[in-house]
């Protein structure tokens, strides 16, 4: 499924809106201010990494540059990470948990209801991806039951796909930070992932600059 074509302008990336149906979200931005920022809340100071995908060629993201596996226990910190701002925060129907959390402690999941089990599932979903005020109650509840929340998180220094590349992105929830992303005619990025990308600068060549070449 490839949700970023759809938000591609030339030399533009718009947020979409609709990214999450299906358990996917893409955010992608063009702004070389939040990219620092992100930097720095990632505390990246070295070079990323340069990955060039060839003419024809399709590259799964992970085998071509390695990711930094990172970690939380805050659900706040990791709805920053891979989540929606709750001012974003759309009307799609999510399933709401059965009731408010009762505040019940717990050491392991073994300790829930099949019922409790759902709830906590269905506010994670909300908690990160629409407004967190609506399931509140859950937040610990959320942090219990997952303990550790990761990501994969992939700087990359310049980003070239090349005409009928594809550039994918799979696995569990990725952050991409790219400082220079060129799209050479038909090239694609394609998330199968919930990904949040930031993109400090774009270029989209059109393919009839291709052609005779």
């Amino acid at each position: 499924m490839n949700e970023f074509n759809s938000l591609l302008e030339e030399f533009d990336l718009k947020e979409s809106t609709d990214q999450f149906k299906r358990g996917k979200m893409a955010t992608l931005k063009e702004s070389p201010n939040v990219l620092t920022d992100k930097k720095k809340r990632f505390d990246i100071t070295e070079v990323g990494h340069d990955l060039l995908v060839p003419i024809n060629s399709t590259v799964i993201l992970e085998d071509g540059i390695a990711p930094q596996v990172i970690s939380t226990t805050s659900i706040d910190e990791y709805k920053l990470w891979i989540g929606r701002s709750n001012d974003l925060a759309d009307d799609y129907p999510w399933e709401m948990p059965s009731k408010a959390w009762s505040h019940k402690s717990f050491k392991s999941k073994a300790e829930l209801t099949k019922k409790e089990v759902s709830d906590i599932e269905k506010s994670g979903w909300i908690y990160i991806f629409n407004d967190s005020n609506k399931v509140a109650s859950y937040s610990k509840a959320i942090e219990s039951y997952h303990g550790n929340f990761e990501a994969s998180l992939y700087h990359i220094r310049r980003l070239v796909i090349q005409p009928g590349g594809r550039l994918i992105v799979k696995g569990g929830p990725s952050i991409l930070l790219i400082d220079e992303m060129e799209i050479q005619g038909d090239g694609q990025l394609e998330t199968y992932t919930i990904c949040h990308a930031t993109i400090g600068s774009l270029r989209k060549i059109e393919q009839n600059k291709f052609i005779n070449n």
